[in-house]
């Protein structure tokens, strides 16, 4: 039985658009193209497309590849140029230019400060430097730390500052780990730190309220409302977490306890989370009807709050995957449209990109897209390993295969970026994910019932023991000995191998394919062989 029934390429074309897009974008981060270069080769590429089409109908099948390669290089040259133009470095009026130390910079709070031991942290974008006496336009993000002072506690998203204390490079500290942050805040475009002492501001510039401002200030509303009704510090943390994506007061030991088990995913905010909302928002607006002009206004609906719900929650890699997703499956759905779910996937993850080509190196984003596909190509099988005539154990085994299916696609890259594995987390996924979900439902409850004191008071203590057991179930699990296997280091080479010794072995597995052992053991082979030679 195959995996997931796909027709041809022609029923997935967005994956046809996504692979030389995906090519192009890692082409440009590598090699730096410059962009004479990629229009050059664009405008062949253009040609050899109108040349294509002037080809007579009964020669074009022949030479369908020539239009084809022609199409593909297109997008391969998007793709490189959109790595371009979303590289600051890369423009005239980046601030490395035209910075001399002691150089006065105006910049603009992008996003709510976040309160440390001693400072305020800000992310911020610059816009001018005055430098040799002239004020010119630059541009770059940089990283802000305040010193707490009356007028720093004032700042918020959109103020403008202006300030001349030296700007910094961002550094590693690889003391007790090799994570290089300095890589990682360059996929977010950061590249510069500055520390401002108090009275370190020169100017203040109130900014007049945007979109954005009332997001992050409905964000903190939801955020002080939590707080209000749960009163453990440690359970409010994860209910800040799981219902909006604020990991600002999450405890270092109870964050590594999830990652330990295998559930890092509750609190990192994803699409289960939308999915969650999703599911309610469908059920609940199930009476407005089924008509054509009904199914518009519940289409809007949703989207609305779907969108709302993933702006107010930072725009996470994985959220926005989801949220684009629902938002093609709602769409198509109101239209009329058989919706075919690889093209969906697909479609969301070229616009993402499209939107921002880093996301690529983003690690919520990879693992995000590795775990819905291993559902969705493996899920039906992996159920039908055992058939269960009893409803309960039905359950059990689905929650467990769904688990399972994620896992397949994600395994690689968890064991490349954390370098760990969690041995227990059929076990811990299996009750903490409904329980998170039933969390979910009553913080949102907790929510709707905000305005009435008593009432709030009774669901922020049920959310806070709901949340206690998890953290308990988490913690208890995190202690058992065996539950984690440590120290799994392996290189890009080997997690590419890994994904064709997972391809070899599900080939054989599920479709009694011989050529597929034959090729997973060769692989093995050469994974055994490549980490014997680097002990030389």
């Amino acid at each position: 039985m195959p995996l997931y029934k796909i027709n041809s390429w022609q029923s997935i074309p967005f994956l046809r658009l996504l692979i030389p897009f995906s090519a192009g974008i890692l082409f440009g981060y590598q090699y730096y193209p410059s962009s004479v270069l990629l229009q050059r080769i664009a405008l062949a590429a253009i040609l050899l497309l109108f040349a294509f089409q002037l080809i007579p109908p009964q020669l074009k099948f022949r030479w369908m590849a020539i239009g084809g390669f022609a199409l593909q290089s297109i997008l391969f040259v998007l793709g490189a140029g959109i790595c371009n133009s979303h590289d600051l470095r890369k423009t005239t009026d980046w601030i490395g230019y035209r910075y001399s130390k002691y150089d006065t910079i105006k910049a603009t709070i992008q996003e709510p400060l976040i309160q440390k031991r001693k400072t305020w942290k800000a992310l911020a974008r610059i816009v001018s430097v005055h430098h040799q006496g002239v004020w010119m336009s630059a541009t770059s993000n940089i990283l802000i730390y305040i010193k707490k002072d009356s007028l720093a506690a004032k700042l918020n998203t959109g103020d403008e500052i202006t300030f001349q204390d030296p700007i910094q490079n961002i550094t590693n500290n690889f003391n007790g780990g090799t994570f290089d942050y300095v890589r990682y805040c360059a996929f977010q475009q950061v590249y510069f730190q500055l520390y401002l002492p108090n009275n370190g501001i020169l100017q203040y510039k109130k900014a007049t309220p945007s979109l954005k401002y009332y997001l992050y200030q409905t964000r903190n509303n939801l955020l002080q409302i939590l707080k209000k009704a749960i009163t453990n510090k440690q359970e409010q943390s994860v209910a800040e977490a799981l219902l909006i994506g604020y990991r600002e007061d999450l405890d270092r030991t109870l964050v590594q306890s999830y990652s330990n088990t295998g559930v890092v995913h509750i609190i990192a905010i994803s699409g289960l989370h939308l999915a969650m909302i999703y599911g309610l928002l469908i059920h609940l607006l199930q009476p407005i009807g089924n008509k054509k002009w009904q199914n518009y206004i519940r289409t809007m609906l949703v989207l609305s709050i779907l969108w709302g719900f993933s702006f107010i929650t930072g725009g996470a890699a994985a959220i926005l995957r989801s949220a684009v997703g629902f938002s093609f499956l709602l769409i198509s759905k109101s239209l009329g449209y058989k919706n075919n779910t690889l093209n969906t996937i697909a479609a969301s993850a070229f616009f993402l990109l499209l939107y921002n080509p880093f996301l690529l190196w983003d690690i919520g984003f990879q693992l995000s897209y590795a775990a819905v596909l291993g559902i969705v190509l493996f899920n039906t099988h992996i159920e039908q390993w055992f058939y269960f005539k009893n409803k309960l154990l039905k359950i059990v085994w689905q929650i467990n295969s769904i688990t399972i299916s994620a896992q397949v696609l994600t395994l690689p890259i968890v064991l490349y970026q954390f370098h760990q594995f969690p041995n227990l987390f059929l076990f811990t996924n299996f009750f903490v994910v409904p329980l998170s979900g039933i969390v979910l439902y009553a913080e949102l409850l907790v929510l709707l019932l905000s305005p009435f004191p008593t009432l709030l008071k009774w669901s922020g203590l049920l959310t806070g023991f709901l949340i206690a057991q998890m953290n308990g179930i988490i913690e208890r699990t995190n202690r058992l000995p065996f539950s984690l296997t440590r120290n799994i280091s392996i290189t890009i080479p080997e997690t590419i191998l890994l994904y064709l010794l997972i391809a070899s072995l599900l080939i054989w597995l599920m479709h009694k394919n011989s050529k597929g052992f034959i090729a997973a053991l060769s692989i093995i082979l050469l994974i055994v062989l490549n980490r014997s030679l680097s002990f030389f």
